[in-house]
């Protein structure tokens, strides 16, 4: 057998590194393509995922919808035709969620069917006969639990099938590159054996390649394939798996991106909510098994609003960022900070000496705070913090600390306060008050007061305000400031604002023509988008003109900043009947000026704190001298609250203030009272 000739080799050698060079890149492409279509595969099971995502917003706001009309019909209190038309809205809309279903089911679509079904027969029965309301709910709750486990299914399904997906893309990954890999090797064992003088030109090459595709996913950075800057074959190899490694290292780092985001917070890098409660979870299940103590801090940033107005979003953040370096500077290393949202943060700390470790904590807070006093945006804080105790929930420590902040902001800012036996009685007190306010007025316990107003010069009674008390038949007087808040949250003040207006309306009806009744609006009630139009609807019915109506307003930013426009054009409603607005409790918001600016008030009342102090504090007896002659350029009448001596109505008799109201004219006395006084007589004559 005659030798094979150099030539020849050399021929069968250069055939075979193009041959093999060939199939490396067909290789590298067959790869890609099926890095392509795994990524199609994934990116179809996601778009399905979405679609279940957009039928379980239908169906939470079908519910919620639901569950306004119902309650309203339970009440009963009156439902609007926008409400009515929002709930067929929000049936329609899940009926057509199921239109195209994300993936086929039969006993989701009959779950969904059932669901709907029950759906449009309560929201009959809310406006045919509210009575079947309660005959009708548990159906409607039991296919709603049926839905909810047949979506839940099919969602695990749609994950199950990504997660198999994108595993399958990895394993049809891993086995072309070690096609690759294994022929690269044997290009190298070939050329060994016949060609050593190709060393240097082709197998140094292809082995430093071999070496960099065995580091695909070992190392992080930047790793760049040798070769890639020839001309030949050998350097097309090397771009192409060059690109083909920076393209799996870019998936890579937007995979890590994407679960830091998911857990973290974009603006200051902190843990979020979701990990926070996580960590919270896992911190309560070992101090259980440890006997160590879990401390929860609640921390809300002080005036953060006017951080905003002040220096706009880009400040706010500034701040925001700094408060998050602030309080991570006073932890330990494994105690956790979270930002929770806006400018709420929170912190876990775990410690045996507990509440020694948290008040050590709280010192080392204020401390960083009183040095940013000086600073443009100073950070301050309110913070509430709660100790875990035996079992306790995540929910529950979490919601304490919460109401142990609130607490410490409504005490004056900048302060903390744990949450205590003496907060717990008054938590247990709130929420007996909140569940016991649901028919008062029913059972008799609410009551009217009315309280003259008088000229200043003459202290004739030009009218009275009506004032609403609540006495409860175990516990007493309950005071305003204790029982308005909870109507406002818990939405009661709707009907409740209501029925003071028709009570004192038709007290009204027997006083003197001229004779003012003033009404309070709180805040709240500006969510009735039919509010002017019920309240002069009750003036009708009363045979009351609505010249003789006030309605008094705060003019704190909570009125007249939420939902702005909506507020005004019910004022101007009002206004446009006859009725008076007045600005109650002049002085103490920090929007005033801007509220006489936007809306045309037909009187301003003085807040009685400063009056009570005019005499023996001179900023207090400026600040009503200087209201009284705004007052009087505007062309506005100014009225005094709190007048309970003869030497404060002398003065403010002296200022030119035309009205007056306090002790010193009249208590708030009941109807019967009121007809009997001689005040009443007074005006009448």
């Amino acid at each position: 057998m005659l030798p094979t000739s150099i030539s020849t080799r050399v021929i069968a050698a250069f055939g075979t590194v193009v041959a093999v060079v060939l199939l490396l890149l067909a290789a590298g492409w067959m790869v890609a393509g099926d890095v392509r279509h795994a990524n199609q595969a994934v990116r179809r099971l996601s778009e399905r995922l979405r679609v279940e995502d957009a039928q379980d917003r239908a169906q939470q706001q079908l519910r919620l919808a639901i569950g306004e009309v119902t309650r309203a019909a339970e009440q009963p209190r009156p439902i609007t035709p926008a409400q009515w038309l929002r709930v067929q809205q929000a049936l329609a809309g899940f009926r057509a969620s199921y239109r195209t279903p994300a993936e086929a089911s039969s006993a989701r679509d009959a779950a969904a069917s059932d669901f709907a079904r029950l759906a449009g027969e309560l929201i009959a029965d809310a406006r045919a006969e509210p009575l079947r309301i309660a005959r009708d709910m548990p159906q409607f709750l039991a296919a709603l639990r049926v839905l909810e486990r047949e979506r839940a299914e099919a969602r695990r399904r749609l994950v199950d099938r990504i997660d198999a997906a994108v595993a399958r893309s990895s394993r049809e990954l891993y086995v072309s590159i070690s096609r690759i890999v294994f022929g690269v090797l044997g290009v190298l064992l070939l050329l060994l054996a016949s060609f050593l003088w190709l060393r240097r030109q082709v197998l140094r090459p292809i082995v430093a390649i071999a070496d960099q595709l065995r580091q695909f996913g070992t190392v992080d950075g930047e790793v760049r394939v040798e070769g890639r800057d020839r001309a030949d074959e050998i350097g097309d190899l090397a771009r192409g798996l060059g690109e083909y490694r920076d393209a799996v290292e870019q998936r890579r780092r937007a995979e890590k991106r994407i679960e830091f985001l998911a857990h973290h917070d974009l603006l200051t890098a902190l843990p979020n909510r979701l990990l926070f409660e996580e960590r919270l979870a896992q911190d309560l299940a070992r101090a259980t098994r440890t006997g160590q103590r879990v401390a929860v801090f609640a921390i809300d940033l002080d005036d953060f609003k006017s951080v905003n107005d002040r220096f706009g979003h880009a400040g706010g953040d500034r701040a925001l960022n700094r408060a998050a370096q602030l309080l991570t500077g006073c932890v330990r290393a494994d105690d956790m900070v979270a930002r929770l949202g806006g400018d709420e943060f929170a912190i876990i700390q775990v410690a045996p000496d507990q509440p020694r470790a948290a008040e050590a904590l709280l010192m080392r807070i204020f401390r960083a705070c009183d040095v940013t006093a000086g600073d443009e945006v100073p950070v301050q804080m309110s913070v509430g913090v709660a100790l875990s105790g035996a079992e306790q929930a995540r929910e529950e420590l979490y919601n304490l600390a919460d109401m142990a902040m609130y607490r410490a902001k409504s005490e004056g800012r900048h302060t903390a306060r744990f949450f205590d036996e003496a907060l717990k009685e008054e938590t247990r007190l709130r929420w007996r008050l909140s569940r016991d306010l649901e028919g008062a007025v029913e059972r008799g316990e609410m009551s009217l007061v009315y309280q003259p107003m008088a000229d200043a010069r003459t202290l004739r009674v030009i009218g009275y305000e009506a004032l609403l008390r609540w006495r409860h038949p175990e516990l007493g007087d309950v005071r305003p400031d204790q029982f308005i808040p909870l109507a406002e949250s818990s939405g009661r003040i709707d009907s409740l604002g209501l029925w003071v207006a028709d009570q004192a309306m038709a007290a009204a009806r027997g006083w003197p023509d001229h004779a003012i009744v003033a009404l309070n609006l709180s805040p709240v009630q500006f969510r009735q988008a039919d509010l002017a139009a019920d309240l002069l609807a009750l003036a009708e019915r009363h045979g009351l003109a609505p010249e003789r109506l006030e309605f008094e307003v705060t003019e704190s930013a909570t009125l007249l900043g939420h939902r702005r426009d909506d507020v005004l054009g019910a004022l101007r409603a009002l206004q446009d009947r006859g009725a008076r607005i007045v600005m109650d409790d002049f002085g103490t918001g920090y929007s005033s000026l801007g509220n006489l600016r936007d809306f045309r008030f037909d009187k301003l009342k003085v807040d009685r704190s400063f009056v009570s102090a005019m005499l023996d504090h001179a900023p207090s007896a400026s600040i009503v001298r200087s209201i009284a002659a705004l007052g009087e350029s505007l062309g506005v009448p100014v009225a005094a609250e709190g007048v309970e001596t003869e030497e404060q109505l002398a003065l403010l008799r002296r200022w030119g203030f035309p009205q007056v109201q306090g002790y010193l004219l009249g208590r708030p006395e009941r109807l019967e009272t009121v007809l009997r006084s001689a005040a009443y007589a007074g005006m009448i004559g």
